[in-house]
C-alpha cells in the first residue's frame, strides 16, 4: 500500500494492486469459461457449486419474482435452465468480483459506502442492458456485465488509498465539483482508469477493461463504454443512491452522453416507465449478503 504522504502514480497503483485480495479460484475458473468456446452449462454449474455463497446468491436470484417459473429451483443446473447459461455466467462473474472487494472493504473499515455503490452498479447494469437492447446490440448480456462492473475503480481507490480517497470524497461535497476531476487532480487518474488497472491485473476480458476505463471519457474507444456512460447517468437520476457517490446531474452533459450512445433523449425518455421496470426487476441482485 502506498504511503499516506505519497501521491500515487498510475504505475504505482499497478504495482500495489497485489495488496488487494487474491483473485478467488471460482473467479479464475469463470474467466477461463469466458475464454473457452467449448464450455457449457455443466462446467459453469460445477464451478458455482464449489462456491457456497455464490450458489446461495444464484439460487436467490433465480427464485425471485424476476423470473416466471412453475416450481422452486433448488439446484444450480435448474437455475441455468431458467436464466440461461450466459446470464448465470455473467452474474456469477460480477457477484464474485464485487463480493470479494466488499469483504475487503468491510475488513479494512472503508469509508466508502460500498453497499450503496453496488446497488448503483446493479441499477446501471440493468439500464445498460436495456439500452443495449434498444440499439440492437448483439450481446446485451455483455453490456450488462460492463454496467455492473463500471465503478470497480472506486473499490480500488478506497482500498489502496483510504485516507486520500476519503479526503477526495469529502472535498467533492464542499467544492461542488465532479468526483472524476478531483480524482485526476489528486492522483493523476480517475476511478475509471483505476478499474481498468484491476481488470487487467485480474485478466478480465478486453471489453470489460475498456468499459471500466472509458465510461467517463468523451473519446471512448468502445461503443459499449458510451452505452455504460449513459446507463450510469440514468441510474443516478432515476434511482439516486442513498449516499454521495460523486454524481451531480448539473455537471453532466446529457446531450453528449445520448449522442455517443447513439440514442435520442426523446426515444429514451418516452419509455422511462419500461426502463424503471427493468431496473426494479433486478432488485434481488442488489443484496451482497
Amino acid at each position: 500500500m502506498v504511503s499516506n504522504n505519497q501521491v500515487p502514480t498510475l504505475a504505482q497503483l499497478r504495482d500495489s494492486v497485489a495488496d488487494l485480495p487474491t483473485i478467488p479460484e471460482s473467479l479464475s475458473q469463470i474467466l477461463r469459461l469466458l475464454e473457452d468456446p467449448n464450455s457449457g452449462a455443466r462446467d459453469l454449474a460445477r464451478v458455482i457449486r464449489n462456491d457456497v455463497p455464490l450458489t446461495s446468491k444464484i439460487l436467490r436470484l433465480s427464485n425471485s419474482p424476476l423470473y416466471q417459473k412453475r416450481r422452486t429451483l433448488t439446484t444450480v443446473q435448474d437455475c441455468v435452465a431458467v436464466l440461461g447459461y450466459r446470464t448465470v455466467r455473467q452474474v456469477a462473474l460480477c457477484v464474485t468480483v464485487v463480493s470479494t472487494l466488499a469483504r475487503e472493504c468491510e475488513r479494512r473499515q472503508s469509508v466508502l459506502r460500498y453497499r450503496d455503490l453496488w446497488r448503483h452498479c446493479v441499477d446501471a447494469g440493468a439500464a445498460a442492458k436495456w439500452l443495449a437492447q434498444q440499439i440492437g446490440h448483439p450481446e446485451p448480456e455483455d453490456v450488462f456485465t460492463c454496467g455492473l462492473l463500471h465503478d470497480l475503480g472506486k473499490f480500488v481507490l478506497t482500498l489502496q488509498f483510504p485516507e486520500q480517497y476519503a479526503a477526495v470524497i469529502a472535498e467533492r461535497r464542499t467544492r461542488g465539483c465532479r468526483l472524476v476531476d478531483l480524482e485526476r487532480e489528486r492522483f493523476g487518474y480517475d476511478h475509471a482508469q483505476a478499474g481498468a488497472v484491476l481488470g487487467e491485473a485480474w485478466n478480465f476480458p478486453p471489453l470489460l477493461v475498456a468499459t471500466c476505463g472509458g465510461h467517463h471519457t468523451s473519446a471512448r474507444n468502445e461503443h459499449e463504454a458510451s452505452v455504460v456512460g449513459l446507463a450510469d447517468y440514468l441510474a443516478n437520476t432515476l434511482t439516486p443512491p442513498a449516499s454521495d457517490l460523486g454524481f451531480d446531474q448539473a455537471m453532466v452533459d446529457a446531450a453528449e452522453l445520448y449522442g455517443a450512445a447513439g440514442l435520442s433523449r426523446e426515444s429514451v425518455e418516452s419509455r422511462l416507465l419500461e426502463l424503471r421496470g427493468a431496473i426494479a426487476a433486478l432488485a434481488p441482485l442488489r443484496q451482497l449478503d
